[in-house]
């Protein structure tokens, strides 16, 4: 009985010491595209996020977008945008209202501490990145800014605002991974 009134405790607590969290990205960079605003922190390189994030022509076909080059800025928004509706056309799942951050961190670990920090604890996985549905945030670093792991951080995002009962974890986690593996695959 005690472990359930714990429990029940840190379920309805812990969205909110999520959200008191302190990110830092208040006086970051900051980029707008359609469905997220791209927050990067003082040392970030745009230009080699956007060469790290290889949108394809085949991506660009496939999404029928275009890339706009007319600044690194402008560049990595539109390439956003074209790995959002890949990952939304993979998923089937089409949220045209979607508006979320995507907020890269220096180095990985930057990332690792401020997820260490949050959550007293390690970063799971691979711990590329990760997304906080209380935050409405994608957390990434800029060593590991690539389209298949930020693809796979999308589809948690999608997932969020898709689905009125969320799906377990591990199912959210196959789905992610399927993005993630449609982007590996067509690179």
């Amino acid at each position: 009985m005690i472990l359930r009134l714990i429990a029940c405790c840190w379920w309805v607590l812990a969205p909110a010491l999520v959200c008191a969290a302190d990110d830092d990205f208040g006086a970051a960079s900051k980029i707008d595209t359609d469905h997220f605003t791209i927050y990067y922190k003082s040392g970030v390189d745009i230009n080699a996020l956007i060469s790290q994030l290889h949108v394809s022509p085949t991506d660009v076909v496939l999404t029928n977008l275009t890339v706009n080059t007319s600044s690194p800025q402008a560049q990595l928004s539109s390439m956003v945008e074209v790995l959002f509706a890949r990952a939304s056309d993979v998923l089937d799942m089409h949220i045209y209202s979607l508006k979320a951050n995507i907020k890269i961190f220096a180095t990985q670990q930057d990332l690792t501490s401020f997820y260490n920090n949050l959550f007293h604890q390690n970063i799971p996985c691979t711990g590329y990145g990760f997304y906080l549905d209380d935050t409405k945030s994608i957390y990434m670093s800029a060593d590991n800014f690539r389209r298949e792991i930020l693809g796979h951080e999308m589809g948690h995002a999608i997932m969020s605002r898709y689905f009125v009962v969320q799906p377990s974890v591990r199912i959210q986690e196959v789905l992610a991974g399927y993005i993630e593996y449609q982007l590996r695959k067509s690179k």
